[in-house]
């Protein structure tokens, strides 16, 4: 019974936090989705080829600069989502999940040859000529994909560093009212179980119940 009454817990704490975090859970299940298959849309950033630089480099710039660094929890009010290009055109903001799937889109309209890779705390696009620097660097990549196809790799990344930038994107920068609300679940599943432990106590049991209730009186 009591095992049974740990996973009910353990149950109710996952879904509190999951709601917590995803009031709408098939944001996170759609994000997850675009991870694997990046909804890169040419038709979406027509309007921009005219506008945009010609060269990678350039154009690359281009997008770091009309779309500045935002987390998920300022744009979309989750600690994490992947947007379409349509949703990253209208925020004119985001993280590096915005500006990836804008850059692409533009790569693919202009025909620059490029390879969408995806390390374990980041997203980018790498070309011909692209430095490595920073978090931006082939061994951290796990995924990689080009036209030749999708390979998938052992991630050299720190995962010191991981955790830090999870840290900082989901906890340090989640309001205020979210972090009460999810700090709260523990203490609120201590709570359920104590009430149904003493129901169960006393539960068919009238005369411990009516002793119960007038010591409190008393």
């Amino acid at each position: 019974m009591a095992r049974i009454k740990t996973r009910h817990l353990a149950l109710f704490l996952v879904l509190w936090t999951l709601l917590v975090l995803y009031p709408n859970p098939y944001r996170l299940v759609l994000s997850v989705a675009r991870v694997v298959r990046p909804p890169v849309d040419v038709s979406a950033v027509a309007h921009l080829v005219a506008v945009s630089p010609a060269d990678p480099a350039g154009l690359e710039a281009y997008v770091l600069r009309e779309w500045p660094y935002q987390y998920d929890w300022q744009t979309y009010n989750v600690p994490w989502y992947f947007p379409t290009v349509q949703q990253a055109l209208a925020a004119g903001t985001g993280d590096c999940k915005t500006r990836f799937v804008v850059l692409a889109s533009l790569f693919e309209a202009k025909g620059i040859p490029y390879r969408q890779t995806v390390s374990l705390s980041h997203i980018w696009v790498t070309y011909e000529g692209k430095p490595e620097y920073g978090n931006e660097q082939d061994q951290y990549a796990w995924l990689v994909r080009d036209e030749s196809g999708t390979s998938i790799r052992r991630p050299q990344e720190d995962l010191g560093e991981v955790r830090d930038a999870a840290r900082e994107a989901f906890w340090d920068h989640m309001p205020a009212e979210r972090k009460a609300l999810l700090l709260a679940g523990p203490p609120l599943a201590i709570i359920l179980g104590w009430s149904g432990r003493w129901s169960r106590a006393h539960v068919g049991n009238p005369v411990a119940a009516r002793r119960v209730s007038g010591a409190r009186a008393a």
